[in-house]
């Protein structure tokens, strides 16, 4: 049964295939576990094999957070008996991201949903989404990857990389595929030679004038490569508030370029 182009997570993948061969897999569902670990191809997978055929199968939330009006017209489809298989499936990607309306609009449907329904929530905070939402929904939590199995789906895909991109996308085959065509190895290569020369304080602004031109999208990967390479060093603990913060800065539409010289300054004035 399904599943050969899924990298890892073996136990969650037994269980999903057992409720299915048994027809006892939950109407409500929720997947979650860091960023680019595979949670939406073992969404799409399960959906397959749900539906016995890739008709049946709705995604939203892929590019932008899930708005009210997509969650009512998701949920009329949903009710629409399937004509070409056995169920219908609908993905919610970064679940998380919904509003609160929208969010409760879509637990209108998750209290009543019909029969032949599946409703696959993907989330990387599951935290940050109702209480409501997550006790109608059957969790399954996925873990990191090893470097080894990053590897094989960065070969399987035919992706070429080096070993700086192993050891700072945080075993995240998703964050991997990121970095490859990004500027943030090099830039990390370069803060930590800045570091190491005690030559921080001097190039902050040339430094950070290295993101005006970069997306939030990528300067988030560098934030989170720069904590992962950190996490180990005895200088962390004076990293890890204005790593934090800066996050959250960026979040809310902070420019990256001032983020990260924010960071840095901040960094440099209590002795990093």
């Amino acid at each position: 049964m399904g599943f050969s182009t899924v990298i890892g997570h073996t136990e969650q993948l037994h269980i999903i295939k057992e409720l299915i061969e048994k027809n006892a897999f939950p109407s409500s569902v929720l997947f979650s576990g860091p960023k680019g670990i595979g949670k939406k191809l073992v969404a799409v997978e399960t959906a397959k094999l749900l539906t016995e055929n890739s008709f049946g199968i709705k995604i939203i939330g892929e590019d932008k957070p899930p708005t009210i009006d997509e969650i009512r017209d998701s949920s009329s489809w949903l009710f629409k008996k399937p004509q070409y298989s056995s169920k219908k499936v609908l993905i919610i990607d970064n679940a998380e991201t919904m509003k609160t309306e929208a969010a409760n609009a879509l637990l209108k449907t998750l209290e009543e949903p019909p029969s032949y329904a599946v409703i696959i929530l993907i989330t990387s905070n599951e935290n940050y989404l109702l209480p409501t939402i997550r006790s109608r929904c059957k969790i399954f939590r996925f873990g990191k990857l090893t470097e080894q199995q990053v590897k094989t789906v960065l070969q399987n895909l035919g992706i070429q990389y080096d070993e700086r991109i192993i050891k700072i996308c945080g075993n995240s085959p998703g964050k991997a595929i990121a970095l490859v065509n990004s500027k943030v190895p090099d830039l990390i290569a370069e803060l930590i030679k800045l570091l190491k020369e005690k030559k921080l304080y001097e190039n902050i602004t040339s430094f950070s004038a290295n993101f005006s031109s970069m997306s939030r999208e990528e300067t988030e990967l560098f934030i989170d490569a720069l904590e992962l390479l950190l996490s180990e060093k005895k200088t962390f603990l004076k990293w890890f508030e204005p790593l934090e913060k800066g996050r959250t800065f960026l979040k809310f539409y902070g420019r990256p370029r001032n983020v990260i010289e924010w960071i840095l300054i901040n960094i440099t004035e209590n002795g990093g």
